[in-house]
């Protein structure tokens, strides 16, 4: 790791291959492993489950610091954000105990997913967005004067918007963050419109490859999902254990059998 604290891409790719062989490594051992290890609610499994999440809500924490303009160094919290989810896709694998046939094992397809999306868009997308700051695209072309128009109108209405935001911001240069959100979530959204608007007038998306243009889009909504299925289990097994055992018995640490 860097003094400003990014971590390189081999140390990433070998992070990537120690967390597959680990897990690996635990699928060809667990037959042979004692009692505590062959069911995903005993004591030590919830413990390396209840572990796993915490490591998997770090990635959330770095978008609220990033949105909320806290990451002062962005390049530490993308390698906390990337060990911390490696770590916890190990631990939360540990935790189905090999059930991956059940429901909520199938957010480690999620997981596996984000996993490969962030190491390409390390490894490639960083390369191509470097690329393309580097030449001339369709994006930065001079536009057309019926283009010029349309974006003089947004510019004009996200000024108009940004004054009653943001009063001391600079449009050229703002972006709406998690306090604004907070603060006057109508005013934010509006202006997250305008800018949405900006963009598509200017062509950016089109400007370059399918791949660089919807990663992020397609990271953020997997991970979105991941969190929206991590909540639901952790409050089935929590509160509605006797829904989840189906009959069964109940050997987790619960607090409602509803």
């Amino acid at each position: 790791m860097s003094r400003r604290g990014d971590i390189a891409n081999g140390v990433l790719l070998a992070l990537c291959g120690a967390a597959v062989l680990a897990i690996v490594g635990w699928l060809a051992l667990r037959p042979d492993l004692p009692a505590a290890w062959q069911a995903p609610g005993t004591p030590l499994l919830q413990s390396i489950a209840i572990a796993g999440a915490l490591l998997l809500l770090v990635p959330l924490a770095f978008a609220i610091a990033k949105r909320g303009g806290h990451a002062r160094t962005p390049a530490l919290w993308f390698s906390l954000h990337a060990i911390a989810a490696l770590l916890g896709t190990v631990l939360v694998t540990l935790h189905t105990a090999g059930r991956f046939g059940e429901p909520p094992a199938m957010q480690l397809l999620l997981l596996l997913a984000l996993m490969a999306l962030g190491v390409w868009a390390r490894v490639r997308g960083a390369r191509r967005m470097a690329d393309t700051f580097a030449t001339k695209r369709a994006g930065f072309d001079a536009p057309s004067a019926n283009t010029r128009e349309r974006l003089a109108a947004i510019i004009a209405d996200k000024q108009r918007v940004l004054a009653d935001l943001d009063l001391e911001a600079d449009e050229a240069t703002f972006s709406v963050t998690l306090a604004h959100w907070l603060a006057k979530p109508k005013l934010a959204r509006r202006y997250a419109a305008l800018a949405r608007a900006e963009a598509k007038v200017m062509g950016q998306r089109t400007s370059v490859g399918r791949a660089q243009a919807w990663w992020r889009p397609l990271h953020m909504a997997l991970s979105t999902l991941f969190l929206a299925g991590l909540a639901l289990h952790v409050i089935l097994v929590t509160f509605f254990a006797g829904w989840v055992a189906d009959g069964g018995e109940v050997y987790w640490w619960h607090i409602t059998q509803w």
